[in-house]
């Protein structure tokens, strides 16, 4: 029974550490992942590397083909309007949910997000034009307190996940036109409709940012060609 439980938790360490080199930009869009390369690096088995990338595949991050093995999901303008759609479609609901059942520990939450978020560079000062990690990733942390409220396991899982696959694109493509990718002031204007309880304003606003943001994306995606990918680092 002990090496059952230990087998699971190697499992799901290696799962949740490839996971995050995908959706941390480490490994990029279209890199194949080798197993023996990845079983070699990690210390671990051929099948837990397998069933690792195996998982990612049926969340929609890595791809798999026959005779051709596994790679991360290649990046392509009509998924990337597809996602847009659903987290408009999904957050929507979300949003409104958590207004109709707000409480001042969930708005304290939120406005500590937001005030984080907006005093974060969106940019790097070595680098103008590159998107800053840390702010991408309180930018993440405003998105998911925002709907964490909406009173729905199923419906904040699928809220994270669109949200996971959209950030892939983001951080991809983002750098590319940082400046015009994101908008502070929109989640200004978010936070003001919440904390007034106006869901249909908050609601809007919300949509017209994400489309805004996949059409940056989308006028990136077709000259960009994805960088070559980085060193793979295990920590």
């Amino acid at each position: 029974m002990r090496a059952l439980k230990e087998g699971r938790s190697l499992n799901e360490t290696i799962y949740s550490r490839v996971r995050g080199l995908i959706l941390t930009g480490q490994l990029v869009p279209g890199h194949k992942l080798k197993i023996s390369a990845l079983a070699q690096r990690f210390g671990v088995s051929l099948n837990v590397v397998r069933e690792a990338l195996s998982r990612l595949a049926g969340e929609l991050l890595v791809d798999v083909a026959p005779q051709q093995g596994f790679s991360v999901r290649s990046l392509n303008a009509a998924e990337l309007i597809d996602l847009t759609e659903q987290r408009i479609t999904f957050e929507s609901i979300a949003v409104r949910k958590s207004i109709e059942t707000r409480d001042v520990e969930w708005q304290a939450r939120l406005l500590a997000a937001h005030h984080r978020l907006v005093h974060t560079p969106q940019t790097l000062p070595e680098s103008p034009d590159r998107l800053n990690p840390e702010w991408h990733s309180r930018h993440e942390d405003f998105n998911f307190i925002m709907m964490e409220n909406c009173g729905s396991n199923w419906l904040f899982l699928m809220v994270k996940q669109l949200a996971e696959a959209f950030s892939i694109y983001q951080r991809v493509l983002l750098p590319v036109a940082a400046e015009q990718g994101e908008r502070n002031n929109d989640h200004s204007e978010l936070l003001e409709a919440i904390l007034n309880g106006n869901a249909d304003v908050a609601i809007a606003i919300l949509s017209e940012h994400l489309n805004h943001t996949r059409d940056v994306m989308l006028k990136a995606l077709n000259p960009v060609t994805p960088p070559n990918p980085v060193t793979f680092l295990v920590n």
